[in-house]
């Protein structure tokens, strides 16, 4: 196998990854719907671009340990906190300092995700490059699509005080229903 082969098959598996990580996209929803500004929007995801790089990179090279039930439990409880937190927090100016220490949890849940599809040995490096990439398009494509519509619905101002509130209530739900299955406490 060729190394170009190798990275779009590694970009496609982290592309595909994103996309059907509905946890991961549950968060990213939860953070850029209550920025008002893309500069706090770029922060926020520079921010767990950055710090789930790292744990995937360290966990992926064997140097941190990945226990899937907790970092899957741990993955809901971010998603409830940051939801929880779209009520109560007046400026998320702040919000990328979470976001990386929320990053490193979840590029753990990437690097158990990774470890059960392999990285080509021989490729190591590039594999684990290009999955993380593939990970970057598809959250940057999600963003891309939804910034645009959270723009308008704010310019809808009460719509969109209600849809913030709504949205942000339907996820605090879902992560919390997550937390309790990945703990056991539900079938």
């Amino acid at each position: 196998m060729d190394i170009m082969t190798v990275v779009f098959m590694y970009i496609n598996l982290g592309l595909e990854h994103i996309l059907t990580g509905y946890d991961h996209l549950l968060f990213l929803l939860a953070l850029i719907i209550a920025a008002e500004r893309f500069t706090v929007i770029l922060k926020i995801i520079t921010a767990f671009t950055i710090a789930h790089s790292i744990t995937l990179c360290l966990a992926a090279l064997g140097l941190v340990p990945v226990y899937p039930k907790w970092i899957e439990a741990g993955i809901a409880l971010t998603i409830c906190y940051v939801a929880i937190e779209n009520f109560f927090v007046k400026s998320f100016r702040w919000r990328w300092v979470l976001t990386f220490l929320f990053g490193l949890i979840h590029g753990l849940g990437f690097a158990s995700a990774i470890s059960e599809i392999g990285f080509h040995q021989s490729y190591l490096v590039t594999s684990l490059i290009s999955f993380n990439v593939g990970i970057e398009l598809g959250q940057l494509g999600i963003v891309a699509i939804l910034l645009p519509l959270f723009a308008q619905l704010r310019r809808q101002g009460s719509v969109y005080s209600w849809f913030f509130r709504g949205a942000s209530a339907c996820i605090f739900a879902i992560g919390l229903f997550w937390l309790a299955q990945r703990l056991g406490w539900i079938v």
